[in-house]
Formats: C-alpha cells, sequence, structure tokens
C-alpha cells in the first residue's frame, strides 16, 4: 500500500500499458471509477458507525444528566451540581470543566442538564 496515487495507478496498469492508448485510457478511467466506488461506500459504512457512536454518546449523557441540578452563575454559564462537585457549563463556548464536551465535540451530562433546563435540542451543541 502506498498513499502515491501514481504509485497505485502504476502497478495496477502494469497489463494495461502495452495497449492502444484510448484501450489504456478507458481500462484507467474504469480502475479509478471501481476505486471511487468503492471508497465511497466504505466511507459511508464508516460515518454510519460513527454516528451510531455518537447517538450511544448521546443518550447516556441525557441519561446521566436526569439526577443533575442546574442554577445560572450569570447569562452564559450555569453551574451544574449532582452532589457536592460543581461544574461549570458555558454553552455559548461549548465548554463543561469535565472537559468532555470541548474534546469529544459531543454534549456532556452537565452540558445536557442545561439544555434540559431550558428545553433546547442537545443535537444542536454536538459537533
Amino acid at each position: 500500500m502506498t498513499s502515491n496515487i501514481a504509485e497505485s495507478l502504476n502497478a495496477t496498469n502494469i497489463a494495461a500499458r502495452e495497449l492502444p492508448i484510448t484501450t489504456m485510457l478507458e481500462f484507467l478511467r474504469s480502475l479509478v471509477q471501481k476505486w471511487t466506488h468503492a471508497n465511497g461506500n466504505c466511507a459511508r459504512s464508516l460515518k454510519t458507525n460513527m454516528i451510531k457512536v455518537a447517538e450511544d454518546i448521546l443518550n447516556e449523557s441525557y441519561i446521566r444528566s436526569l439526577n443533575l441540578t442546574v442554577s445560572p452563575a450569570n447569562d452564559n454559564i450555569y453551574t451544574v451540581t449532582k452532589t457536592k462537585t460543581p461544574f461549570s457549563v458555558n454553552l455559548d463556548t461549548q465548554t463543561c470543566c469535565c472537559r468532555r464536551f470541548q474534546t469529544d465535540k459531543i454534549t456532556c451530562p452537565h452540558a445536557v442538564a442545561v439544555i434540559r433546563k431550558y428545553n433546547k435540542d442537545p443535537l444542536f451543541y454536538c459537533s
């Protein structure tokens, strides 16, 4: 495997080099078409799997947010508590002091608690 498309084409068209130019070009066109189709299917399946993983994380965050208490600190910052440990959430900058919100780009349970309190859509805050 190489990352250079020219090397990949050279390795696969050894037999086609002896053909007339129009036949060789048709061979290369069909080869690139097959590669594009195969890579497109692979990308679609990866995207579907990633969406499923993100939805699972968001569902878990929603469930964990159900027993959290939200109190506004100012217009943009909210304090979310479960027991004694407070978490600071800013929806405008999409940050939480647990750092999961900004690292995963998916709402953490603390952010979901704030979003639920104000009847907003958690998907709007996911990357």
